[in-house]
């Protein structure tokens, strides 16, 4: 249901870490990623993720029994059906779907990528908020948003519990490795980003508002796509900044070090190279691995401040704790190669 935002403004009366939140019946105002105020279900039974950023959490939070379905790029990647066998009773939808589709399903609430995905879903009748892959102007403030978003349209107490639970860890995460790399000079590391989720080769990465360049900035390092308008940047251009460290993730992410390594000019610069793990999701991209994700990179490339810091077992643990899955150590190794539960290429 869409109202115009003068009649929406009338019921806002609570205002919490980005959401305006006002119940009405079995409906509650909200405030979405790109700030668009929506009245929605209240404790939603049937929600499409086509956004890639909500899948993984609601799964973690044990909201997998209220997914219809969620974005084919999330659902095609082999770990998904390891970790979460329920996935495959998830219908797989398209990035841009048409209102008729969700009509049709019965879905509640459509968590869409895009600003006019969600407003065309409105229009249309049928219930859309937008949860973006990226911040406005960037994503310091919205690191734990959807984790609160989720527990005010959902009012369990048990989902309180686990999200407050991830968002501290997050927080500990980055505080702690701050603290630990307080004394290095580490913005002097110019860090290139690979994005690997398509196959658009090596200099398809991240610019200001991505998670990933948050990530890196928070960590102390000069990451590239700071500096650039576009994610599809030039070799030139790319080059031009030197890096000193190129990190590759996604699917892709053996394929495009494939291509860096025969290529003669990236050779040249003499950087070093990291994997970023892929698990139900990227490590790189918003999930219940994000803790993990921060210590991963951060011991990659600076080892001798996280001697106490085991990986592997952060992996195992977190996948156990949020998946209630057993994972082997052979399984992590192949987690952290970019590689399938059997050690199979991912694409």
């Amino acid at each position: 249901m869409y109202l115009k935002r003068i009649t929406l403004l009338l019921f806002a009366t609570i205002s919490l870490v980005g959401c305006n939140n006002g119940d009405k019946g079995d409906k509650i105002l909200v405030t979405d990623m790109v700030g668009d105020e929506v009245l929605v279900p209240k404790n939603p039974k049937k929600v499409a993720c086509v956004s890639r950023t909500t899948y993984d959490l609601l799964v973690a939070y044990g909201l997998g029994d209220k997914i219809d379905g969620a974005y084919k790029g999330t659902l095609s990647n082999k770990w998904v059906p390891f970790i979460y066998p329920e996935s495959s009773k998830h219908y797989v939808y398209e990035y841009d779907n048409s209102p008729e589709v969700f009509l049709s399903r019965g879905v509640d609430l459509v968590f869409a990528p895009e600003q006019y995905i969600a407003k065309n879903l409105r229009d249309h009748g049928v219930n859309a908020v937008c949860i973006s892959l990226y911040g406005n102007p960037s994503f310091d403030n919205y690191v734990t948003f959807f984790s609160e978003f989720v527990t005010k349209v959902w009012d369990s107490e048990e989902i309180k519990i686990k999200a407050k639970k991830w968002e501290n860890k997050v927080t500990d995460a980055i505080n702690d490795i701050k603290q630990r790399l307080k004394d290095v000079n580490n913005n002097q590391k110019v860090v290139f980003y690979v994005r690997g989720d398509k196959n658009n080769g090596v200099c398809y990465t991240d610019t200001i508002g991505a998670f990933t360049e948050y990530a890196y900035r928070t960590l102390g390092f000069d990451f590239v796509g700071s500096h650039v308008d576009t994610n599809r940047p030039s070799k030139e251009t790319v080059l031009s900044y030197n890096p000193d460290i190129f990190v590759f993730g996604g699917i892709y992410q053996n394929i495009n070090q494939d291509l860096f390594n025969q290529d003669a000019e990236f050779s040249k610069l003499g950087a070093e190279t990291y994997s970023i793990p892929i698990g139900l999701t990227a490590f790189e991209q918003l999930s219940a691995m994000t803790p993990v994700f921060f210590y991963d990179q951060a011991k990659k490339i600076y080892p001798s401040y996280f001697t106490d810091i085991n990986i592997n077992q952060m992996i195992k643990e977190t996948i156990a704790e949020y998946f209630m899955t057993v994972i082997s150590d052979e399984q992590v190794g192949f987690m952290m190669s970019g590689l399938g539960p059997n050690g199979e290429p991912l694409v």
